[in-house]
């Protein structure tokens, strides 16, 4: 049975036990948080349009290389000189990236031709605008509505290490953007039409873009739970184990299983190997990550570091550590990333939303396994600003913080979105001038 989509007269939220309150939502906003809230975005969109034209991108157009001889039938990048992440396997040169950001450009070739450019950010950009749209859908959907939506939406966008990811857009940034495109439109999907090949074609691209997305699938595999839960005429385990339920979890595994065995099949054609992407042979230029790396590309022996990075890691000291005396602006973020907590401190809303909404707990489970595979990867992101993977499981994060928001926003509330603002303007142009 499909559940009611929230609207104006609804009062169930779909797969959320909660009620909307409508009348809590639209409480009078004085001028000056609207005048800030414009500001906020008026900074955002001048920085993200202006960045190209004053600080270029320097080798970080990957994809548009990929793109380019996807269109001539080719797999390899043989004439990318100078660049990290390249592998060289059997005298041919490729890319260990997943394919699906260079596929998403190819409409943008003939663009990017015209007005000689090779910056992602203009596609980033539209693909930033849909995302816009489909997170704005999304939270209706679970219920947030009115200025709880709005400010959500600006904290997601400007807020978190989206926004330095849509203001660089290199290759690795462009990947989240185009992964979080993946992933926003496979729960829309499910919170909407329930289509599970559907979904699972979505998570599918996903992974073949940041391998991580994978492990989003608790969530997906929640919603058919729930929908079986919500079923009528079943009852006990049986309801869980029906021919509807089998049904959709089928579904889910097919779809997904398309765009890996074309992963595989890619991977295959390049390497010899379906399990080989190219990661293990790329050259790591750092020494200090050629040791984290003999420890293991994936081993618990990394998770005190990238937990470290991920909820403590601060700012350091400017021009140095070591330097005698600071000089302005006195501190300067770490290139190695820095705590979700002082780049995004608005996240803290997350704690309010209510744990015992089965809603909650599948986000909270699916941002624990996506992350597990994240503190356990020997490379924490450099250069960044912020933990940039933690934009993997941000999007099942924003819903939980958009959940526990006050109802209706305070000025705590706000004052810390904006916060947030701020301090991802400043790591953006920090790192635009680094790259």
């Amino acid at each position: 049975m499909q559940a009611p989509v929230a609207d104006a007269t609804s009062e169930k939220v779909p797969l959320f036990d909660g009620h909307v309150q409508q009348g809590a939502e639209e409480m009078p906003v004085s001028r000056l948080w609207d005048r800030l809230f414009a500001l906020a975005v008026a900074a955002m969109v001048v920085l993200v349009l202006l960045r190209p034209f004053y600080l270029p991108v320097v080798n970080g157009d990957h994809y548009v290389y990929l793109a380019e001889h996807f269109v001539r039938g080719e797999l390899s990048v043989n004439d990318m000189e100078g660049y990290a992440d390249v592998v060289t396997f059997q005298g041919n040169k490729y890319l260990p990236f997943g394919p699906v950001p260079a596929l998403v450009l190819i409409p943008f070739l003939p663009l990017m031709y015209l007005f000689g450019t090779r910056e992602e950010v203009w596609a980033g950009i539209v693909l930033t605008l849909f995302n816009y749209y489909l997170l704005a859908r999304i939270l209706k959907q679970i219920g947030v509505i009115g200025e709880r939506r709005k400010w959500a939406l600006l904290l997601f966008f400007g807020g978190t290490v989206y926004y330095s990811m849509a203001v660089v857009a290199a290759a690795w940034h462009f990947a989240h953007i185009v992964g979080t495109t993946c992933i926003l439109l496979a729960i829309s999907e499910a919170l909407g039409k329930k289509r599970m090949l559907v979904v699972g074609l979505l998570v599918g691209l996903a992974e073949a873009t940041r391998f991580d997305l994978l492990f989003a699938l608790p969530f997906f595999v929640w919603v058919i739970w729930h929908e079986s839960n919500q079923a009528q005429n079943n009852n006990g385990i049986r309801r869980y184990l029906s021919v509807a339920a089998f049904g959709r979890y089928a579904a889910l595994v097919a779809g997904l299983a398309i765009p890996m065995i074309l992963l595989a099949a890619y991977n295959y054609a390049r390497f010899g190997s379906p399990i080989e992407t190219g990661y293990s042979m790329a050259a790591v230029a750092s020494p200090l990550l050629v040791t984290a790396h003999e420890y293991g590309f994936y081993s618990l022996v990394h998770i005190p570091k990238n937990l470290f990075t991920l909820l403590l890691q601060g700012p350091m000291p400017f021009p140095a550590e070591d330097a005698a005396v600071l000089q302005p602006p006195y501190i300067q973020p770490s290139p190695w990333g820095m705590s979700i907590f002082l780049t995004s401190p608005a996240i803290v809303y997350a704690f309010r939303a209510k744990w015992k909404e089965p809603f909650v707990r599948a986000c909270w489970l699916t941002i624990l396994t996506i992350s597990a595979t994240l503190i356990t990867y020997y490379w924490t992101g450099f250069v960044q600003f912020g933990y940039r993977y933690a934009l993997d499981f941000m999007p099942f994060l924003i819903m939980i913080v958009a959940l526990g928001l006050p109802k209706p926003m305070t000025n705590l509330s706000r004052a810390l979105i904006l916060a947030s603002v701020l301090v991802n303007i400043w790591g953006a142009i920090w790192l635009a001038k680094w790259i």
